[in-house]
């Protein structure tokens, strides 16, 4: 009886706020999870043909052994550090971006944040101003920016200047701006087109930026997987006073899980101090082994420094080649990567064949290639593009990256020939997966719906 009265009690109205409304789950997420699922389903039933996953950005190698040790060493520290981070991390960050990115910093500007995410959304919950972002541009900035209820202003960026931003674009942006501050977003190297800033580009955005009043979060998590490290430039160092520079573990020392993640702050005790305010009010600190871990990671082992180098290369390596292959295939346009793990694909050649046979936007698109052709990209209405444009997001870290960099040590495949033939030998699923590509735009190409193989 009582049971029975449990059941039939009203649910609760409860009342959310509306503008989360038009906000989704982030796709990259919602679709690495469904490969996974997929990829499972096959390890218990088998499949045919294998899942080819390009729509997440993960790097696929296990972290530096110096970083795991440190994890383990310091797995009995359970007590609440401060919420800016233990001194000697934030210490050895600052070191760190003095030494190699040549910064001007101290350790009191240094903030350790579960993740760059964490700290990027506490910069914008802090800072005024509408925030500009140039697209196409990494899934998470703009849901971000709404779910804080900011004002956006996608910037876009254009083939013929490398997809970077321009001193015209960016001033055109402030100017449509009813603030007198601006908040940019510039993320270095670029997720998802794997271009990289110079320095004379940088400097040139940093003489609008003081112009226009313009602060930058400089989203540099990619900067140490530069397939050339020697020229890359830190915005941080070109406008010291008006950037915050983020990083973290994720992607050059392939700890994404460890969620740990950094801000180089300007020399504003106010500004340090109101971020410190909302992350004390809401994780307050990051955990402390983790914290442990990050030392190493930032304490310039020579182990851990060509570690990062090694997988740099390999990157390099593999996203030429995939980029290759890819503007190989008629009609289809992909950018060669500078840094970072990621390739722009354009298919909009395709874009009138493809809405005279139903695929009327990118989502359409890429769920359509899942199902034909068990291949997985990133639609472009992720990257902040209009539904209509048929460009994705192509992740070419499908492979087991231990394996690799364990033969490429080995191999050290130096030749254009080496390279190519190491490719095919250890990154199948890539290969295979441009070549589904590939058959699937033929059809496209012929006006038919394509069909699974």
């Amino acid at each position: 009886m009582i049971f029975n009265l449990f059941n039939k009690r009203k649910k609760m109205e409860i009342k959310l706020e509306h503008h989360l409304d038009s906000i989704a789950i982030p796709a990259n997420l919602r679709i690495n999870d469904q490969i996974k699922k997929y990829r499972e389903k096959c390890s218990k039933i088998g499949c045919h043909r294998p899942y080819h996953h390009f729509a997440f950005g993960q790097s696929p190698f296990s972290p530096p052994a110096e970083i795991i040790n440190a994890l383990r060493d310091n797995a009995n520290k359970h007590s609440y550090l401060p919420t800016a981070g233990i001194a000697e991390l934030r210490k050895a960050v600052s070191d760190y971006y003095n030494d190699v990115f040549k910064l001007q910093s101290q350790a009191r500007q240094v903030i350790i944040s579960p993740g760059s995410k964490e700290i990027i959304s506490i910069i914008l919950s802090v800072t005024e101003g509408d925030v500009l972002i140039p697209t196409p541009s990494w899934v998470s900035y703009l849901p971000q920016a709404l779910i804080l209820k900011k004002q956006v202003q996608p910037i876009r960026l254009h083939e013929d200047s490398h997809f970077k931003l321009t001193p015209a674009l960016l001033e055109k942006a402030a100017n449509n701006s009813s603030h007198d501050q601006h908040i940019l977003i510039l993320n270095n190297p670029n997720n998802p087109t794997g271009a990289v800033y110079t320095e004379d580009e940088l400097k040139a955005l940093a003489t609008i930026c003081r112009k226009h009043n313009i602060i930058v979060i400089a989203d540099e998590i990619y900067a140490r997987t530069s397939f050339d490290f020697s020229k890359f430039i830190s915005m941080g160092k070109i406008f010291p006073e008006g950037t915050i520079v983020t990083g973290g573990l994720s992607k050059d020392r392939s700890a994404g899980g460890y969620r740990l993640g950094i801000g180089v702050f300007p020399d504003n005790e106010k500004l340090i101090k109101d971020v410190l305010i909302v992350a004390g009010s809401t994780y307050s600190c990051v955990a402390a082994p983790i914290q442990y871990a990050a030392l190493a990671g930032f304490s310039r082992i020579e182990a851990v420094e060509k570690y990062m180098t090694d997988t740099a290369r390999i990157h390099a390596t593999i996203g030429r080649i995939a980029a290759g292959l890819l503007n190989n295939i008629h009609g289809v346009k992909a950018t060669v990567p500078y840094g970072g793990f990621y390739l722009y694909v354009d298919f909009n050649e395709y874009a009138e064949e493809l809405k005279t046979i139903g695929l009327t936007n990118c989502a359409n698109l890429c769920e359509h290639l899942i199902e034909v052709e068990h291949t997985a990209l990133l639609p472009g209405n992720s990257l902040l593009l209009p539904e209509d444009d048929f460009s994705v997001r192509f992740s070419f870290v499908d492979y087991d990256g231990d394996a690799v960099l364990e033969n490429w040590k080995r191999e050290n495949p130096s030749s254009e020939q080496e390279q190519t033939a190491f490719f095919k030998a250890y990154c199948p699923l890539i290969n295979q997966g441009i070549q589904n590509i590939e058959r699937y735009f033929s059809q496209v190409a012929e006006g038919r719906l394509p069909v699974h193989a």
